[in-house]
């Protein structure tokens, strides 16, 4: 018993140290680190709206807060957007990057300090590589610094009607404060579409290059799912793998959101599978009546150097869009109790890692249907597309 004892001893402080570690967890866990041991049901959330009617055809959560991660980069876009339309930033505008966005956490195209990128390939970046530091870089240009530029993103959310949508940043870059629901996510997808339609094509880009390097788009929906043609991913820790889908069959339209996907293919599968089942309820005629714009623009607080040649400008045109009704603005509360779980890529919302997941392509929901043929549209900005270079020298896309 003498030899048996120490051993039994051991074994029992090692199990109330594990039962004390566990008890504070609990007690003390949820203050301490409210992000943390949630469930991938905690952050889940699907939305598909007809672009036709503005009817919604399908609804999950999505009026819960939900943090967007690199969807987030939709509403940098679409303010930067505005700023070409009004002639504060030109397509061929070059942009210093700054130490700060040099020192963005990936993705991102790895700029040094004091480099120059032109508006429109650090726009494609965005959209293709999802690239963090110029995220930073056109927030920048816009609002002068970074932080001022996400108050503006938040104005602009709700002067768009995305009532429950709080932006901290102009990355995605994880931050607790940073939250948005399926609703508000889809309100900006429309947005970006009838604001500005000549503009859109650009998110049905699958591939940027740029310095002799070539990025796949990380929306590997595109060119593998009929009739998709835009627009955003997103992935960080605390949000899971999400995917913002605009997709066109014959005449119909569909906007959808996936939100806390546990891979990027289980993602695309659940995307797939509700853009699927709610084709066939949707209209092939358009009623819908889109929203003004609003008529207050943020003036940039930063005018880069802009460089001179004699290139057409981009047409400025009264624009219509939707707005979605939503509910009041996220109470503190509803932040708090998103606990997004710990386990997968590590912290950033570095999509390399989130695409890197193996899926195949040939997925298909769980049914069959006839497909209608997708009906090209063609999109003209005064003889050409801004889904083109618009600068001699610019890089193709």
């Amino acid at each position: 018993m003498g030899s048996i004892n120490p051993i039994l001893r051991a074994e029992w402080r090692r199990y109330c140290r594990k039962l004390l570690l566990a008890i504070g967890a609990v007690v003390f866990g949820f203050a301490a680190t409210p992000l943390a041991g949630a469930s991938a049901a905690s952050r889940h959330a699907a939305m598909v709206i007809d672009m036709n009617t503005g009817q919604t055809l399908l609804s999950e959560q999505a009026d819960e807060p939900r943090y967007p991660a690199s969807l987030t980069k939709m509403m940098t876009i679409y303010m930067v957007f505005e700023e070409i339309e009004a002639g504060r930033l030109m397509p061929w505008t070059k942009l210093k990057v700054s130490q700060e966005a040099a020192a963005a956490a990936p993705t991102k195209l790895d700029l040094e300090p004091g480099e120059q990128i032109g508006v429109m390939d650090a726009i494609k970046s965005l959209i293709t590589k999802s690239a963090n530091d110029m995220a930073i870089v056109l927030a920048e240009a816009v609002g002068g610094t970074e932080a001022k530029f996400a108050e503006l993103m938040t104005q602009k959310a709700r002067a768009l009607g995305m009532s429950r949508t709080t932006f901290r940043n102009a990355s995605g870059l994880p931050d607790s404060g940073q939250v948005t629901t399926a609703r508000d996510m889809l309100t900006l997808a429309m947005r970006l579409q009838d604001d500005f339609p000549k503009q859109f094509p650009l998110f049905a880009g699958k591939a940027f290059s740029y310095d002799g390097a070539t990025h796949r788009n990380h929306n590997t929906l595109l060119g593998t799912f009929e009739g998709v043609d835009g627009i955003k991913t997103g992935y960080t820790r605390m949000s899971g793998f999400n995917l913002v889908t605009s997709m066109r069959r014959g005449e119909k339209h569909l906007v959808a959101a996936v939100f806390g996907g546990a891979t990027a293919g289980t993602r695309n599968v659940t995307m797939r599978t509700i853009l699927t089942r709610t084709l066939l309820k949707a209209s092939v005629k358009k009623t819908r009546k889109p929203a003004p714009v609003p008529v207050a623009r943020a003036k940039p607080a930063i005018r880069p150097p802009v460089v001179t040649a004699a290139l057409p400008s981009i047409a400025t045109k009264p624009k219509a869009a939707p707005v979605i009704a939503a509910e009041p603005a996220v109470k503190p509360a509803e932040i708090a109790s998103l606990r997004p779980t710990t386990a997968g890529p590590a912290e950033g919302n570095n999509e390399v890692i989130q695409e890197a997941v193996s899926e195949p392509v040939s997925a298909t929901p769980p049914f069959t249907y006839e497909i209608a043929k997708v009906r090209p549209v063609m999109v003209a900005v005064r003889g050409r597309s801004l889904a083109t270079p618009v600068h001699p020298a610019a890089a193709p896309a």
